[in-house]
């Protein structure tokens, strides 16, 4: 029964398309909010704490203070304290604004639904919101305005491959991506401009995917500084897609060239900790007028990538020389440079390149895909280590609960199956 259970489970996610992935983004999660003023923007927000109590309706315009008092939230007006407040938007338009006030930070705009959790003393923010919403955020944050339309492709294909890869990478959080650098930058609605959402719309379903057709890592940065790295080179795995490739598109951009004066007894002092002396200041000298791995000096050697940590510098990609009591490093690029280079893609598309050639050129031996070409194993389905397809699994339980075509026993048997995964608190 279970067997063909699978094959109605996949012949549902052919037709996912039908409902709208919902996407949970932790909110400013790299500040630790204690305070915040929410306000409704578009329509009327109906608050409601613990699933079902609700607890008060704020009318377009109207604003509520929440602030955290350690193991619960405290809501103005008399609503009460509660771990757990959810705001509803009255229709699919709904948007509303939060706006940290201890400690003090920008309001920011989203669209649709979000859940204030009184978690580690302060206050997780969660925007529940469909997929299209998310990355449209994604590409503006990332790409600006000014783009080319076909770049805001390579974004939303590269932002969609990403989100559907790392889809529960803060299931820990209760969350599935934040909204910084550590997953991808999202800063909520997309209002300037129209292009971002033009673009998600037109790849709608699109990943890059590998030779055995699962999605890929697709990372990118700023600007490679004319050679992109091989993933070796910065993190630990080496992946077939992630080659060095040059880029001659990058040049003259605003990522393309820094310069960097350090003390020349920082440096020394830094280099002896790891190993590495010098005879003589023209030691330190170094060329890097191609991508290395690791600065030397003599037979001892470091990665380049952890002295661009230790030195808070733009990339790993430079060359040091000693000019009186300091080391000049003259370095090209910004970011870790694996991948696609943002600010020469954004180039090739000035210059006629389509989105799929410009995919093709950072991500070797790579294919575009629709979603529903990616054909999960009943393993990847069930497994509880396998991240790659939890989407599948979100449409489906969406689907299923809305669905009247499908059985209680069928139901049953659907959760039963699938129950070894883990899944985000909704």
């Amino acid at each position: 029964m279970k067997r063909c259970l699978f094959l109605i489970l996949l012949l549902l996610l052919g037709a996912s398309s039908l409902w709208a992935q919902k996407v949970c983004v932790g909110l400013f999660f790299d500040l630790p909010v204690k305070a915040l003023t929410f306000t409704a923007v578009k329509t009327d927000y109906t608050i409601v704490a613990q699933d079902t109590l609700i607890v008060a309706i704020v009318s377009k315009g109207e604003s509520l203070q929440i602030v955290s008092n350690g193991a619960a939230l405290h809501v103005s007006g008399g609503v009460g304290n509660y771990k757990e407040i959810q705001a509803f938007a009255s229709n699919l338009t709904g948007a509303f604004s939060v706006r940290p006030t201890r400690p003090a930070a920008e309001a920011r705009a989203y669209a649709q639904n979000v859940v204030f959790r009184a978690k580690k003393g302060n206050i997780f923010i969660i925007n529940k919101v469909d997929e299209d919403f998310y990355l449209s955020g994604v590409c503006e944050a990332e790409a600006g305005c000014t783009a080319p339309p076909d770049y805001f492709k390579v974004q939303s294909i590269m932002s969609r491959t990403y989100l559907y890869a790392h889809f529960d990478r803060h299931a820990g959080d209760g969350f599935n991506l934040c909204d910084g650098v550590h997953c991808q930058a999202y800063k909520g609605l997309q209002t300037r401009c129209t292009r971002a959402q033009r673009a998600v719309a037109a790849t709608d379903g699109v990943l890059v995917a590998d030779k055995d057709k699962m999605p890929i890592a697709p990372t990118y940065s700023a600007n490679c500084g004319g050679q992109t790295c091989n993933s070796e080179d910065v993190w630990k795995n080496k992946l077939p897609y992630l080659r060095s490739t040059k880029d001659n598109y990058c040049f003259h951009q605003h990522g393309s060239n820094w310069t960097k004066r350090i003390p020349l007894a920082a440096w020394r002092s830094y280099m002896n900790s790891n190993g590495l002396y010098a005879r003589s200041n023209s030691d330190f000298n170094f060329d890097q007028s191609s991508r290395k791995r690791y600065y030397t000096i003599g037979k001892n050697k470091i990665q380049l990538t952890k002295i661009r940590q230790q030195f808070g510098l733009r990339s790993a990609f430079f060359s040091v020389r000693v000019e009186g009591n300091n080391v000049v490093l003259t370095g090209r690029g910004y970011g870790h440079g694996v991948g696609v280079c943002q600010e020469g893609a954004m180039q090739m598309a000035e210059r006629g390149i389509s989105f799929k050639k410009i995919l093709q050129y950072y991500y070797k031996n790579t294919t575009l895909l629709d979603f529903d070409d990616l054909q999960p194993s009943q393993e990847m389905l069930v497994n509880e280590h396998s991240n790659i397809f939890n989407p599948w699994i979100n449409r489906l339980s969406l689907a299923i609960s809305d669905s009247t075509l499908l059985s209680s026993e069928m139901d049953s048997l659907y959760i039963e199956a699938l129950l070894p995964l883990t899944f985000p608190t909704p």
